[in-house]
């Protein structure tokens, strides 16, 4: 019996050892494999408002929670699987105009503060990119168990849409392509503001007077964009922009003080398809016909998700539609243009 007990003792002891040995193995196995030496031959240690994340060297499952990123993403020539994107219309997923045909194939979802996390754990995503934002901050812990997470700056550059474009290259190791947009953008402009010096001056007898554009937007009443806003920092970049404006984003602007917009041009926008209705009584105000650009024919309506963007291509769209209403639409046809224009959003 005591020979017995002895060696019943000296077997249990034996595979406590046992088991130690087998459990020490493992959680060295274990470490070795998340050991950042080992992970950082993968990827790489990115900034962002959050801390720094390790960023897989070439993500093949994008997942962009919002519009500017996308945007952005894209324009840096990098594909998300999925995005959320701005809608109006409660229900409906529509593409911005100026992304619609570069967004092709991408899986999209309604933007919202509160995305799916289910969702989004479904996709299978090896990368999760976002504009800084309080609500994505909150939720930031369970989207990184999902898959690593960048949270790009936003509110922290104070919404500079170029400086934007410069962090989300830095998520992809694309500082130079994002340095190389950038000058074409600038190239573009300094040629948009030489050839509408040129129209001015044989206008005006080969002296240029001051020659202003805004735009407006209607959102449960009238704003005017400011100089911080994303359409003001590129009205700004063509001089086109009055130095009587704001360091603002937006100004709200009362019936009666419709003619304090005294620009040459007036762009606008309706925020959603129940503004529009809005937009069709301030016409038909008397004050309306004050406003300077509306005395000049000059009033053109253009897309507000373009206008109010933020992101790079948004920014060449926003051009576009410049040079199409200042310098390939002849001032005969101006009134016409504004004609057909108020059609359309009658409609």
């Amino acid at each position: 019996m005591k020979r017995f007990l002895h060696r019943f003792i000296y077997l249990l002891c034996l595979g406590i050892v046992a088991f130690m040995l087998v459990c020490a193995c493992s959680q060295s196995s274990e470490q070795d494999v998340t050991s950042p030496a080992s992970s950082a031959e993968n990827c790489r240690i990115v900034q962002h408002t959050m801390g720094e994340t390790c960023v897989p060297l070439n993500p093949q499952r994008i997942v962009a929670l919002d519009i500017l990123t996308l945007g952005d993403t894209v324009a840096l020539g990098i594909k998300p699987i999925a995005a959320g994107i701005w809608s109006p219309i409660e229900g409906t997923i529509d593409a911005t105009p100026h992304l619609a045909d570069k967004i092709k194939g991408i899986a999209l979802h309604r933007f919202t503060n509160q995305p799916d996390l289910e969702k989004i754990l479904l996709l299978k995503p090896d990368l999760i990119i976002s504009a800084s934002d309080p609500s994505f901050r909150g939720i930031y812990k369970q989207l990184s168990q999902i898959a690593p997470t960048v949270l790009i700056p936003w509110a922290e550059i104070s919404r500079d849409w170029k400086q934007h474009l410069k962090e989300t290259a830095k998520v992809f190791d694309k500082t130079e392509v994002a340095t190389q947009l950038l000058n074409g953008y600038y190239q573009r402009v300094e040629e948009l503001k030489q050839v509408l010096e040129t129209l001015q001056k044989n206008s005006q007898n080969n002296h240029i007077q001051p020659f202003y554009a805004s735009f407006a937007f209607v959102s449960n009443g009238l704003y005017l964009a400011q100089r911080n806003s994303f359409a003001g920092t590129i009205l700004n970049d063509l001089g086109l922009l009055s130095p009587k404006l704001l360091n603002n984003l937006a100004l709200p602007i009362s019936d009666e003080s419709l003619p304090i917009i005294d620009s040459d041009v007036l762009f606008v926008g309706s925020y959603q398809q129940s503004d529009r209705s809005t937009l069709e009584r301030l016409q038909r105000k008397p004050l309306w016909s004050k406003i300077k650009a509306v005395q000049q024919n000059q009033v053109y309506f253009v897309d507000f998700q373009t206008w109010y963007g933020f992101d790079f291509l948004a920014a060449h769209a926003v051009l576009d539609d410049i040079e199409k209403y200042l310098v390939n639409t002849p001032k005969t046809n101006r009134r016409k243009s504004v004609s057909i224009a108020k059609i359309a959003i009658v409609r």
